[in-house]
């Protein structure tokens, strides 16, 4: 690693955080989270980098890197381009399996359509980052970032966005190892695995993650997978479309199925909650959609519910009053529905806790 390339790095970042300094997040949080960013830019660009060794020096790009990495989240996840209501309640669900308040949910936007997911920061290299910074600076990163990708497209479509649900599922799975220890208990510490070992440690966590969603927001992200791929069969990295609608349904159902047994051992252990419904479900028949208006929400269970009540309203647009209206105007609708039954809640909680 050369001097110069770190060089370069640091004018790029000059123009970065020129451009970044005015935007303004949606949480104090964020705003406090760039300051860590800006405070250690600015002691690496006034620190004398000749003098470190070669090792010293490529933390240091590592470092740089993770800061443009942080600062490309950071500028999605203002007021005008985040989409705040699905945040809100992302947020709601990782507060209740992580109980430090050590995280921060941003947002970058993708040109690819179907592009979601969540991306979790190495715990090692962090670790390691801080206590180099600690060291030579004293300056400490105090958040970690959990970024989530979305297309930019589908930014504010309610009905595919149920998918992110899904992906937080995989990421409360990967942060307290929970697929991980099944397959550990079932196959122990070997060396090299089968591709069918490898395969079941894939479908498990896909299950884990369909559950997880399951428990917020009842068939939603099913009813989305349908859509974009019924009739799909197993795979190395994904069970049969069939096979994962079949699974949350008998969960649903309150029939009782090993493997989710066998995630609530792991949770036990680590003395978090059970895997269990966590959501009331929505009549579509008599809900305020029908009127056009947003759905009252007077809880956290139908606040996550919602995002049913979107589903059933658009599959069922050819029996309720949704077919008064052209077909173009009712995916409209509904999103909006569903955005300011969310945006009604935000504000009604808001100020409640006043």
């Amino acid at each position: 690693m050369t001097v110069k390339a770190i060089e370069l790095q640091l004018l790029q970042l000059e123009g970065v955080f020129s451009k970044s300094k005015g935007n303004i997040y949606s949480d104090k949080k964020k705003e406090k989270y760039f300051e860590d960013l800006y405070l250690l830019f600015d002691a690496i660009k006034k620190a004398d980098i000749e003098k470190y060794d070669d090792n010293l020096q490529g933390i240091h790009y590592q470092i740089l890197n993770y800061i443009f990495g942080a600062l490309e989240f950071l500028d999605n996840s203002t007021l005008n381009l985040i989409p705040f209501e699905t945040v809100f309640c992302l947020e709601k669900v990782l507060g209740e399996w992580i109980s430090d308040d050590n995280f921060i949910i941003a947002t970058s936007l993708s040109n690819r359509n179907l592009d979601f997911y969540f991306m979790g920061e190495n715990v090692e290299f962090f670790k390691l980052m801080n206590d180099t910074i600690e060291k030579l600076y004293g300056l400490k990163i105090s958040k970690r970032l959990i970024k989530i990708v979305l297309p930019r497209v589908l930014s504010r479509d309610y009905l595919s966005i149920v998918v992110l649900y899904h992906e937080l599922g995989h990421f409360i799975d990967i942060e307290l190892n929970i697929s991980q220890n099944i397959f550990f208990k079932k196959f122990g510490f070997k060396s090299i695995y089968s591709n069918t070992e490898i395969q079941e440690h894939h479908h498990t966590m896909e299950y884990f993650a369909d559950v997880f969603a399951s428990q917020y927001i009842n068939d939603a992200s099913n009813l989305f997978l349908n859509y974009i791929s019924a009739g799909t069969l197993d795979s190395t990295t994904h069970p049969a479309t069939k096979k994962r609608v079949e699974f949350v349904d008998k969960f649903l159902n309150g029939e009782k199925i090993g493997l989710i047994d066998e995630f609530n051992l792991v949770l036990a252990a680590q003395s978090k909650q059970q895997i269990e419904i966590r959501h009331t479900v929505f009549d579509a028949d008599s809900s305020d959609f029908n009127e056009f208006i947003p759905q009252q929400i007077n809880s956290e269970n139908e606040l996550h519910s919602v995002f049913k009540l979107g589903w059933d309203f658009w599959n069922n647009s050819e029996t309720n009053t949704l077919n008064k209206v052209p077909k173009k105007q009712r995916y409209n609708i509904i999103n909006n529905l569903v955005e300011k039954s969310i945006s009604n809640y935000i504000v009604v909680s808001k100020w409640q806790n006043l």
